[in-house]
C-alpha cells in the first residue's frame, strides 16, 4: 500500500533549470517538504506540485511529509523548529503563517519571525454563498435582510480562526450585520449543513464550493477578493456593492525555518517566479481553483506582515480566539 503521508516525488522534468543544477554543496540528499494538512485535498495537491518542481530542478528527492493536526500548527511548529540548512521546507498558507499564531493563545512559533519566506506559489478567494432558500441574490440584498432580521442569519466555517471564519467577521465589521458564526470541524462537515439549509450563509473558498454554486445547491453571490476572479468573472467583489476595504483571500507558498542560508532561498524562489509565468502552471492552478502569485523573497516578506497586521485588527475588532 502507497504512504501517502509520506510519498516520494521523482515525476519526469518539467522544467529545465541549469542555473539550480550548479550547486557544488546543496543539496546532497533528500528534501523534505511538509505539508501541514491532510493528503488529498487542494491545499495537499499545490505541496506535491511545488515538490516535484524542485525535485526536477535540484536533482534530489523531494519528500511530501504530511503533518495536520490544530489547525496546521502541528506540522507549522515542527518545521520552525527543523535545522535551517535546507532540507527541510513547508507549503504556508494564511491559516498557519497569519491566523493561527494570531487566535491561538500558544501556537508554539511566529509565523514571520520563525521562518524565511522563500516564494508564494498561488492565491484562492472565497465565494459568498447562500442556501436557495434564503431570499437574497446580491450583496445588497443580503446585508438588507440582516438588518432587517438581526441574529436570524447563521454563517458556517470550516473551523474557527480560518480564512472562512474571518471573512464573516470582517463581513460584520464592515457593515453592521448581526449575523452568527457557527464553526464545523472541516470543511466538508460545513457544506453538509449548508446545502441541507441548517446554515444560510457562507464564505467558503472557491474550489470547495464552486461545485456546489455549478450544481445549483447553494447560490454565489460574491467573491472575497478586491478584483473579481479570474476564474469567475461573472461574479461582482464584496467591494462592488458598496462594503469598502473588503479584500479577503488565502494565500500558499513556500516556507523554510528562519535562517536558511540566503542562496538556498534565491535559489528555491528563482524556481517558482520561472514556474509562476508558464501558461501550462496557471492552467494547472486554474483546476484547482486557485491562481499563481510572483514574488521574490522581501516583497513576500513584506506581503506576510502587512497580511498579519489586517488579520490582527479584524480578530481584535472582532473578539475572535482560539482556545
Amino acid at each position: 500500500m502507497i504512504d501517502r503521508r509520506r510519498t516520494l516525488l521523482l515525476a519526469p522534468s518539467l522544467l529545465a533549470a541549469p542555473a539550480l543544477a550548479q550547486s557544488p554543496a546543496w543539496p546532497n540528499r533528500p528534501i523534505r517538504f511538509v505539508v501541514p494538512l491532510p493528503p488529498g485535498g487542494s491545499s495537499d495537491l499545490m505541496g506535491r506540485m511545488i515538490a516535484t518542481r524542485i525535485s526536477d530542478a535540484v536533482g534530489q528527492p523531494v519528500v511530501v511529509d504530511n503533518r495536520p493536526g490544530a489547525g496546521g500548527t502541528v506540522g507549522t511548529a515542527f518545521v520552525a523548529q527543523s535545522p535551517p540548512d535546507g532540507y527541510t521546507l513547508m507549503l504556508g498558507n494564511t491559516a498557519s503563517h497569519i491566523n493561527a499564531p494570531l487566535l491561538f493563545r500558544s501556537a508554539g512559533y511566529d509565523g514571520i519571525t520563525d521562518f524565511a519566506p522563500v516564494a508564494p506559489f498561488a492565491t484562492i478567494t472565497n465565494i459568498v454563498v447562500v442556501h436557495p432558500s434564503l431570499p437574497v441574490t446580491s450583496i445588497a440584498e443580503l446585508i438588507a435582510y440582516a438588518r432587517a432580521n438581526p441574529g436570524r442569519v447563521n454563517f458556517g466555517s470550516a473551523g474557527a480562526g480560518g480564512t472562512l471564519h474571518l471573512s464573516g467577521e470582517l463581513f460584520k465589521i464592515r457593515t453592521g450585520v448581526d449575523i452568527v458564526h457557527v464553526p464545523y470541524r472541516g470543511g466538508a462537515a460545513m457544506i453538509t449543513d449548508l446545502v441541507a439549509g441548517q446554515v444560510q450563509l457562507a464564505f467558503d473558498n472557491f474550489p470547495q464550493i464552486i461545485p456546489h454554486v455549478r450544481s445549483g445547491a447553494v447560490r454565489a453571490i460574491a467573491v472575497t477578493s478586491a478584483q473579481r476572479w479570474p476564474l469567475s468573472p461573472e461574479l461582482p467583489t464584496v467591494q462592488e456593492a458598496g462594503v469598502p476595504d473588503f479584500d479577503i483571500t488565502a494565500w500558499f507558498g513556500v516556507m523554510a525555518p528562519a535562517r536558511t542560508p540566503q542562496p538556498i532561498i534565491d535559489r528555491i524562489n528563482a524556481l517558482l517566479r520561472e514556474t509562476a509565468r508558464e501558461p501550462s502552471h496557471a492552467t494547472r492552478l486554474a483546476d484547482l481553483g486557485a491562481f499563481p502569485m510572483d514574488m521574490d523573497p522581501v516583497a513576500f516578506g513584506a506581503f506576510m506582515r502587512a497580511e498579519r497586521a489586517r488579520c490582527a485588527e479584524i480578530i481584535r475588532v472582532s473578539g475572535a480566539r482560539v482556545d
